[in-house]
C-alpha cells in the first residue's frame, strides 16, 4: 500500500519563489530493515503517523518477513531554501549513487557509548587480526549508481564485498515508477567465518559478520541544462520493526521542554505543569514543579 503523499499532484507550492536553484534528498536519514523474504518488500513509513496495516501484510505467503525499503526523493529548492516541488524523472535527469559498507568487525567493541567523555578506551574487535590483515574484516562492495524509472536487477546488488574472503550481500538498489530511489537492505543473515565458533554474546563476537550496512546517498540532478547542487543523505539498515503500529509518545515532554528552553531566555528554575493531548488523542500530564 503506498504511503500518504502530502502533494500527490506534485504541484508547485504557491506564494513562494518558484525558481529552483538547488536540491535536497529527503529523508536526510533513510531507514531500511532486513527481512528473510527472498523477493517481497514494502516501502517504509514516510509520514509521522503511518496507516495501520494488518500483521499479515508484513510477511509473504511462506511466512517470511518482507524487507522494508527506504525510499528517497529529491526536492527542488529556491534561493531561500524553500521547497518548490518534488523533482522526479519527469522533470529532470536523475542519477543516484549509493555506497554502503559494513565495517563493524574492524571497529571497536560495543561496550559503552564512545561519545561519553568518561568512557574507558574500548578494544578493537577481532584484535588477533593486525595490520593489513584487518582489511579482511571490512565488507565494502563499493558504490553503485542507478537512474531511470522502474529499474533494478542483478547489476544493482551490493554483493561485491567480502568478509574473510567470502562474499556478503548487503542489499540492492531499485527505482520506482517516478525515478525515486529504493534501497533494500540484506536478509538478516549473520555467520562466522570460522568453524566451531558459536556466538557468546549479542555483540562483539570475533570472527562473525552480518548484512547490516549504512552509507551515503547522493544524486546528480540536471534540470533543463543546469546541473543542480544536491544536498546528500544517508541510508541505514536496521533489524525488523516487530511492532510497526506502535508510536512512542513518551518523549514529547522532553521535546516540549527542550524546544521551549532553547527558544526563550530563562533566569532561575523552570517548572512545567499542565496537560498535553497528542495527535493520537492520548492525554498525559507534565511533571509539576
Amino acid at each position: 500500500m503506498p504511503p500518504i503523499d502530502s502533494n500527490p499532484d506534485n504541484d508547485v507550492v504557491s506564494n513562494i519563489d518558484g525558481n529552483i536553484v538547488r536540491a535536497a534528498i529527503y529523508p536526510a536519514i533513510g531507514i531500511a530493515r532486513v527481512g528473510n523474504s527472498a523477493e517481497e518488500y514494502f516501502i517504509g513509513p514516510e509520514v509521522p503517523w503511518p496507516q495501520h496495516l494488518p500483521a499479515k501484510f508484513y510477511k509473504d505467503a511462506a511466512g517470511a518477513l518482507k524487507r522494508e525499503a527506504a525510499r528517497f526523493r529529491i526536492y527542488g529548492l529556491n534561493g531561500n531554501g524553500q521547497v518548490v516541488k518534488e523533482l522526479t524523472a519527469a522533470d529532470a535527469s536523475i542519477t543516484w549513487t549509493v555506497h554502503v559498507a559494513n565495517k563493524k568487525a574492524a571497529w571497536y567493541e560495543f561496550d559503552q557509548a564512545l561519545d561519553i567523555a568518561s568512557t574507558p578506551p574500548a578494544p578493537r574487535r577481532n584484535a588477533n587480526f593486525q595490520g593489513q590483515a584487518r582489511d579482511q574484516l571490512v565488507i565494502d562492495p563499493g558504490p553503485l549508481q542507478i537512474s531511470g524509472v522502474s529499474q533494478g536487477g542483478d547489476g544493482y546488488r551490493f554483493d561485491g564485498g567480502k568478509f574473510l574472503g567470502e562474499p556478503v550481500y548487503l542489499g540492492e538498489l531499485r527505482t520506482d515508477d517516478c525515478g525515486r530511489l529504493l534501497f533494500l537492505g540484506g536478509h538478516g543473515v549473520s555467520r562466522s567465518g570460522f568453524p566451531d565458533n558459536p556466538p557468546s554474546t549479542f555483540a562483539n563476537n570475533d570472527g562473525w559478520c552480518d548484512d547490516i550496512a549504512d552509507g551515503p546517498v547522493s544524486a546528480k540532478v540536471v534540470l533543463g541544462k543546469t546541473e543542480l547542487e544536491v544536498e546528500p543523505a544517508w541510508v541505514v539498515t536496521a533489524p525488523p520493526n516487530y511492532a510497526p503500529s506502535i508510536v512512542s509518545v513518551s518523549g514529547i515532554v522532553v521535546d516540549a521542554y527542550t524546544e521551549f528552553t532553547e527558544s526563550v531566555s530563562i533566569t532561575g528554575s523552570l517548572h512545567l505543569t499542565g496537560t498535553i493531548i497528542d495527535a493520537a488523542g492520548a492525554e498525559f500530564s507534565l511533571p509539576g514543579g
